[in-house]
Parts: structure tokens; sequence; C-alpha cells
């Protein structure tokens, strides 16, 4: 799928307050993330300390917790953090990417899994440089449908409408790069599915940002066609596999981030 594309303002700050209120939705309807992945981010080893920042329901964490890695998730939304609570071997913060609520040079990592796009970046990104250690790296990583599949197109269109359905994919190298606080920027992409049921897709419908700022009426009439959908394409008992490329950006603290670092405070000790 495109990401939950911002929009204008005052339309695009009630869609990203707007998750909080579909947290189960989210938890049960979005997919999760490909362990490969998040190996070509942080590389084979285990027990680095990962901040997963935006980290909602805590999706990302798990499969970083998973691979080994001491997590935190942080994001604003309580309710979007009570979910990820149920996860084992997370520890989670409310805070925003524009203020996060750790000392300096205290992770390796940080992570942002579907979320990047929702930060103000010029106040995020120094924030995000200050936190990691000098030979950290940030993980970008966005789980966008296949549009190739006709029944992903109708779907996609019955969310966003005509006007948004395939648009362009959010690109963060020149947001990164132009911050002169990160170095070269890679990117990957891997292949992955999700298995859905009639309501599961329906919750993944739910909990796009677009849906669940809509009126009762029109939010239901939208997850109708949701729903036709599935019993027009689906061959019960088989699910219905929604394809997935998981594009992954990695970089790391550029010297210039390093110094501006090193003159607010020493690096934090590895816990």
């Amino acid at each position: 799928m495109t990401t939950d594309d911002p929009g204008p303002e005052p339309a695009n700050e009630a869609r990203a307050k707007s998750f909080g209120a579909v947290a189960s939705a989210y938890d049960a309807g979005r997919p999760t993330f490909p362990a490969e992945a998040l190996t070509w981010i942080l590389g084979p080893g285990r027990g680095l300390q990962v901040l997963d920042l935006g980290a909602g329901t805590g999706k990302l964490s798990a499969v970083a917790a998973d691979l080994g890695h001491d997590v935190v998730a942080v994001d604003p939304s309580q309710e979007m953090l009570e979910v990820c609570r149920r996860r084992s071997g997370i520890d989670t913060m409310v805070g925003a990417a524009e203020s996060i609520p750790l000392a300096h040079a205290s992770v390796d990592a940080v992570i942002v899994g579907q979320a990047f796009h929702w930060f103000d970046h010029a106040r995020a990104l120094p924030e995000i440089a200050r936190v990691l250690r000098p030979n950290g790296v940030l993980g970008l990583l966005w789980n966008n449908a296949d549009m190739v599949v006709p029944w992903v197109r109708r779907m996609m269109h019955a969310i966003q409408g005509s006007d948004q359905a395939g648009g362009d994919r959010f690109d963060p190298v020149p947001i990164l790069l132009q911050s002169d606080l990160f170095a070269l920027v890679e990117t990957s992409r891997f292949r992955h599915w999700q298995d859905l049921t009639r309501n599961g897709l329906r919750l993944l419908a739910e909990s796009h940002s677009r849906i669940a700022v809509l009126t009762e009426s029109r939010r239901e009439a939208v997850l109708e066609q949701i729903d036709t959908l599935y019993d027009t394409t689906a061959r019960p008992p088989e699910p219905l596999r929604m394809p997935y490329f998981t594009d992954c950006y990695r970089a790391r603290p550029s010297d210039l981030a390093n110094y501006r670092r090193t003159l607010d405070a020493p690096v934090a000790p590895h816990l």
C-alpha cells in the first residue's frame, strides 16, 4: 500500500492522531515486517539497544525483540502502547520523535516502521541523531502493497479514493541527506505476504487513518465495499493473500552529527 501520506493541515494532524482510536484494529489488521528486512538494517548479531520510534502497537518492536535485541518502544499514543505492552521483551515509553525521552548516545539503532512520514523532520532528525551512538544506524521501513494485483488496486481505491490510490510513495532520502546529519543512505526491498480472513481485511481497512477520521456512516459504507471485495475475490477455505514489498532505508550519523553530540554530552554506557 502507499503510506498513509500526510495531507494538508489541519486534516493531516487529525489523521496523525487518529490511530489511538483504532489501536486494536491496527494491531490485528496490519502486517508485520519481515525479519530479513530488519536484519539487513541492524546486522546479523544480537543484543543491540534498539529504539522503535513511532512504535504504535509494537509490530516492528516484536520483530527486533525476536531477533535478540533490547527494545524500547516510544509512541505518543497511550492507546497504541497499551497494546504494545502485551508483547514480551519490550519496554515502552510515551514520547514523540520531536522530543525523544532518552539520553544522548544511548541506543545503537533507531528503527521506524510505517511512521517516519508523520514526523516533523526538522525537529525529529536532530533528536534521532542525538540519541544514536557514533556508529549507530537509523532504519526506516514501509510495507507497501503490490499495486500490480487488481484486487489490491480496488481495495486501495475504496480506502483512499481515486485521487490517492496508487499515489507516489514517500521518499525519505532527500530529507535525510538535506539534514546533513546522516551519511550515505542505502536502500533495499523485501517481498512478503499477509494471510487475511474476511474480518482481517476489514480490520486492515479500519486501521487506515483515512477511514478512522470518517463519520460512522461513511466509514461503514467503505467497509461494506471491503467486505464485498473479499466475497468476490477470496476462495475459502484458503485465506486471501495480501502481497507486500517492504521498502527499507538505512543510514548512519554523519561526522557533523557525531561532532555535535560530543559537544552536548558524553556517550551513555551500554547497559
